[in-house]
Order: C-alpha cells, then structure tokens, then sequence
C-alpha cells in the first residue's frame, strides 16, 4: 500500500515479515497497560467568536478515542488512531468536520491520507473529540507524524515504541540476554540475543545496548574458553591421565556448542572490530592438537604396562584378559563366511557372562585407561590392520611362558588373520588351542571359530535368541527353564555343536551326569575337533574315580591334538592310579612347557613328588601353587592334603627353596613354548 505521493513507507516491509506473528501474540502479551505518546497542539481557527484564535491537541488514541490508548489494544489492531481535541471550552460541530479533513498527517514528507473520520462525544452539546483512521502498515513508527492545514502545522508526534508490534518480542529477548549475562552465563545470552545479531531491527532505543551486551557475551565466552584451555594443557601435558582427558574431552564438546553461536554472532557483526571467528577457531584448533598430541602421549604411557609389565602386574593381566575376551567374542561370526577380526565393543565386557572383568575394572579405577587401549587397538585395527605394533608384540612375546592365559597367541593369530597371513595365523590359534588353561575361554575360542565356518543363515535367529534366553534363566537358577530353551536352541541350530555343549553343561549342572554325557557326545559328533566336549567328559570319569577309562581316553585324544586342558586330566590319571614318576613327567614335559604359571599344575606336581617322596620337589612346588591365584577348589584342596602329609612327617615346606622361578629365569626361559624342556639346574631333579 502508497499514501497519497505514491511512495511507501520505508518500514513497511518491516512490518509485512514481523507482523503476522508479532501480531498473533498481542492477544498474550499485550494487557501491560497504557502508555503515553505526547500529544501536539495545532491552531486549528486564528479568530473565533470574540477573536479568539482556537486550538486542537492532537495525540496516538484507539478507536473510541481513548488518549493514551491501551497498548494491547494498539498492538492487537490493524489501524493507527489519532484524536483530534479541542483546547479550551469549545466543542466540533458537524460542520468542523470539513475543517477536520484538511488536517493531513505528514510522515517524512509524504503525506497520509485518512481512510475515515469520526466525531465523537454528545450529538447536542457537540462533540468533544473527532477520530481519524489509517492503516497501520502505512505508519513508520519509528519517524515523527506531524500534522499541518492551511493555516498551521504541528512539531512532530512521536509514537512510543512500546506501541510497535515487534516490541514485546524483542524486549524480552533484550531482558534475557541482561539476565543470563548477569548470572554468568554468556553462552545463553547469545542465545537468548539472536534477534539482534543480524542488522537492527526497527530502531528501538535498546536496539544499540542488546548490541553491546552481544559483545561483552562474546568476549566473556572466548576469555573464558581460552583461560581453561590454558589450564587443561599446563595439567594434561606434566601429567597426562585419563581424568585429564575426560576433561579435555568435555571443553571440546563445550567448544562445539558454543561455536555455531559466535560464529552466527561473528558473521552477523561484521562490522564490529572484534575477531570474534578467528579466536573461535584458533582454540578449536588448538583444543584438537592438543588432544592428539595428549592421547598419543597419554597412550604411550598407558601401554607401558605392554611393554615393561610382568604378568605379577595384575593390571597387565586383566587387561590382557578383557582384551582376549573382547576378541574371541563370537556373536559376530554368524554374520559372515570367513573369519574376521571386527573393531572391539566395550559393551560385551558388561554382558553378565563378563561381569566379574567389568566390576574389577570399576573397582581399580581401571576403565577409562582401558577404554583407551580399546581405542587404540580399534584405530590400529581400522588404520594399520593389525591388533598391537610390533613393539608391544616383542614384549609380550618374550613373556609368554609365564602367561596364566595364551595372550600373545590369540593376538598374534589376530594380527596374522588381519593380515591375511593364514598359515601364520593357524600357527598361532593352534598354539593358542594347546596353551589355554580355562575351558571357558577353550570354548569361546573354538566357537569362535566354528561359528565362522557355518554358512550364514545356518544357525536361525530363534536358535540364538533362544540360547540366549536359556543363559539367562540359568544366571537366574531356574534350570528347568534354561534347559527347555536350550533344547530347542540345539535342536535348530544343528550341525552347530557349540549349543549341545551348553546343553551338556547344564544338565550336569542338574546332577543328570548320563544324560549331560550323552549330549557332550553330540556335541563331539558334530565337530570332531571341538575340545571342550572331551575335557569335561575327561573330568566326569575323574570325579568317579575310573582312572583307568580316563587314562585311555585322554592318551587317544592327544594323537590328535596336544591340548594342556587334556595333558591334566591324564596326569590326574596317572596320580590316582599311584604312578608318580609318570604324572611327574606328563606335567612338568608336556603341562609345564605350555603354561607355566597354573595353580594346577603346580598342585599336581607337589603331590606327584610326595608320591616319589622327593621333598626337596614338593617344598618347590607348593612354593610355585602358594604364588598364584586357584581357580578352581579342587586344587586348593590337593596342596592342602600335601601340606597335611608334611606336617605329619615332621617336614617344613615354607624355608626357602634354591630352586624359586624368579622373573628373570623366566624371561631367560622365554622361547620355550611346547615339547619336553631340557633339564634345568635350579629345578628339583628326581631322575
């Protein structure tokens, strides 16, 4: 719309982007109460009745004529009103109205033209006031009206710009910005002060201090941004830990936030001096070197531990431990055809199958040193496709032999199959197969790769839904219920042995020994090289004292497959069939040059040499048991009996022995993995 000139206001447009909603939300914001525009005054006759000259005041008024008028009332309307009065005792008549209409509002010397005017008040005494009408979109609020006919001309009236229908919206942005910049929080009075980043808005007078108040904000956030970033690299580089770089890690994350708001701020304020952008992205630079660099370093000492530790260091262990777990984990391999090597997943550790690794990581304050290695090995799995450098593999390397578990095997299998090395990579998973001393992990290991060699879709999704359910009705104690599940989970999933093993296990776990043997039996029909089967068949025929039969059995496995997990139960056969000096040779030929630190070995070993009556030997091997952890009671209860028979015959088994394994004969020992091991000095000869 034009005024009489042709020419359009100059905030129209303005007031056409603004309007609809601003006006929308008068109906809620409006109802503030009246606020006064000052009125004008104009000679409206220069001579009346006695000569008088006569005079109108002219103000912002509403549809009645209401002067000063509500401003919700204003703000909900699409018109401007002004009230025409008369100064002084007098009234209009109607015929003042032709007098009424040469009165033209002017507005930065465009004239605007009325679209009606009203007399209002009392038809006989005349009217006091006379209202005139125009649309509001021809109105720049922000420029003076004043008013002129042929005899005069007002000064300007200004519109008070609490009046406009952008004011609540933009004032209350202004007062939230003032609020959380008071209290301290910059970040949220940018926020808060959006609508002032780009050019002003209708000029209001406290368009020019919300301006201001963005760029104390901004100052504040870059001050404090860089203040702290100077305080994480003076502490993370004297002393980089994993509580530094969780804080290092949450200013990053507070640098991300806060940089799509400066940066809005920034390219809005371009005229402003400030070097808002450029401080912005110097410190996310900077933050982001310095966590490279930290992580890097931080790494570095972490893994130490790989490269200096002894398995005496219980953080070695464990962590060689989670990390072996987290490898073999064979879920994966349903999914593929061949092996693979997938990126690590911390969140198997909390499955409740792993919960005894995860609590003691919490427990020693170790999990976030260990989330950095999974990081590592993930990015050296993804970049460099191999699981440890060759480094870290040396060290562990030279102390395999007194590896409770084959650590260095499984990761140098790993490492082989990501290079796609396979006979390198069968070399190591079959020294891994014939070292490991916990059936568990000989299960998790074998399934691992059984699983790998099952077509997809093999093994249906129910099956493994449904093992899994049966695992955790077993956690739960209701066996019945896991062995319903597990049934039909073996059931489905055949050729695939692994789920007749569980099925095995848990009804041994009922008492049922027949009926478990029975499906350890199935198991072993499926795949004739699944190991875990036979070992506890093996312990079955033990734990009923049928030496001999076990004796057979295992002695027929071993020209198949030379596994520690089978060279015990033949020597236990040995030792409770009275032949010594042959249980002596199986464990310290065949168990011992495999693993050398096993509770049960050592076990073993003292009550062979109680049978040889070598006590010099038996003094050696309970000082070996004594140095390690049990894992199961059985053994425990075997160097007990030992302790017993010495202590009746009079003989102390706690003097120092000559013949104590000390760190560094083992790493002098280190190459030697397998086969029957040269007659060592310092160790008790009794042949």
């Amino acid at each position: 719309m034009t005024d009489v000139t042709g020419t359009r206001p100059p905030m129209i447009a303005y007031h056409r982007l603004f309007g609809a909603f601003l006006i929308c939300m008068t109906g809620i914001i409006g109802g503030t109460g009246p606020l006064h525009a000052q009125p004008v005054e104009l000679l409206y006759e220069e001579s009346g009745v006695f000569g008088d000259a006569r005079r109108v005041t002219i103000g912002h008024a509403d549809e009645e004529g209401t002067v000063p008028p509500d401003t919700s009332v204003v703000r909900a309307s699409d018109r401007v009103y002004f009230a025409v009065r008369p100064a002084g005792d007098w009234t209009f008549d109607p015929d003042d109205k032709q007098t009424l209409q040469n009165i033209t509002p002017v507005q930065d010397t465009s004239a605007l033209v009325p679209e009606t005017l009203t007399l209002v008040g009392g038809e006989e005494e005349g009217a006091r006031a006379a209202v005139m009408s125009m649309p509001k979109s021809r109105i720049d609020w922000f420029a003076p009206v004043t008013f002129r006919h042929t005899i005069d001309t007002t000064r300007g009236l200004s519109l008070s710009e609490q009046y406009a229908p952008a004011y609540p919206f933009l004032r209350r942005a202004y007062q939230e910005g003032q609020r959380h910049l008071h209290v301290g929080r910059p970040l949220r009075a940018i926020r808060a002060l959006r609508p002032f980043h780009g050019p002003a808005p209708p000029p209001f007078s406290f368009v020019d201090e919300a301006k201001a108040l963005l760029d104390t904000a901004s100052t504040q956030i870059l001050d404090e941004a860089r203040s702290r970033f100077r305080t994480l690299r003076r502490d993370l580089v004297s002393e980089p830990d994993a509580a530094g770089l969780a804080r290092l890690d949450s200013f990053r994350v507070r640098l991300d936030s806060i940089r799509p708001a400066l940066v809005s701020y920034a390219e809005a304020r371009a005229e402003t001096d400030l070097p808002v952008q450029n401080r912005i992205e110097t410190l996310v630079h900077s933050a982001d070197q310095l966590h490279s660099d930290v992580r890097s370093t931080y790494r570095r000492e972490t893994l130490r531990i790989f490269l200096r530790g002894t398995y005496e260091n219980p953080k070695l262990r464990l962590y060689l431990a989670a990390l072996t777990q987290l490898l073999v984990a064979p879920d994966s391999a349903f999914s593929v055809s061949t092996l693979q090597v997938s990126p690590l997943r911390p969140a198997v550790l909390r499955t409740p199958r792993y919960a005894e690794i995860q609590q003691r990581l919490q427990s020693e304050g170790w999990e976030n040193e260990f989330r950095e290695i999974i990081d590592l090995v993930n990015e050296n799995i993804h970049e460099r496709q191999q699981v440890f450098g060759d480094e870290i593999m040396q060290s562990l390397r030279l102390r395999r032999p007194a590896a409770p578990q084959p650590y260095f095997e499984v990761i140098a299998a790993m490492n082989a199959r990501l290079a796609e090395d396979q006979t390198r990579f069968a070399d190591a998973w079959g020294r891994a197969l014939e070292k490991v001393t916990d059936v568990s992990l000989l299960h998790d290991l074998q399934r691992w790769r059984l699983a790998s060699r099952v077509a997809p879709g093999t093994v249906p999704e129910r099956a493994l839904r449904l093992a899994e359910e049966a695992r955790s009705h077993r956690r739960a104690g209701r066996l019945g219920a896991a062995n319903a599940r597990l049934q039909l989970a073996a059931r489905l999933a055949e050729p695939y042995a692994p789920l007749y093993y569980e099925l095995g296990e848990l009804k041994q776990a009922q008492g049922d020994t027949l009926r478990a043997r029975k499906d350890f039996r199935r198991a072993r029909a499926l795949a004739d090289a699944y190991a875990p089967p036979e070992v506890k068949m093996l312990r079955q025929l033990l734990a009923q004292q049928k030496y001999e039969r076990a004796l057979m059995r295992a002695d027929s496995l071993l020209q198949e497959q030379s596994y520690w997990l089978l060279y015990l139960p033949k020597a236990r056969a040995l030792l409770g069939m009275n032949r010594h000096a042959e249980a002596r040779r199986v464990l310290r030929g065949r168990c011992e040059p495999l693993n050398d630190e096993s509770h049960a070995l050592y076990a073993l070993l003292a009550e062979a040499y109680v049978g040889m009556d070598v006590w010099e030997g038996v003094r050696w091997a309970v000082q070996q048991a004594a140095a390690l952890r049990p894992r199961r009671s059985a053994f425990v209860e075997r160097v007990s009996a030992v302790r017993a028979t010495a202590t009746e015959r009079g003989l102390s088994l706690t003097k120092a022995a000559g013949d104590s394994i000390s760190a560094e004969e083992l790493r002098r020992r280190a190459d030697t993995t397998r086969g029957i091991r040269t007659r060592d000095g310092n160790r008790p000869r009794d042949d």
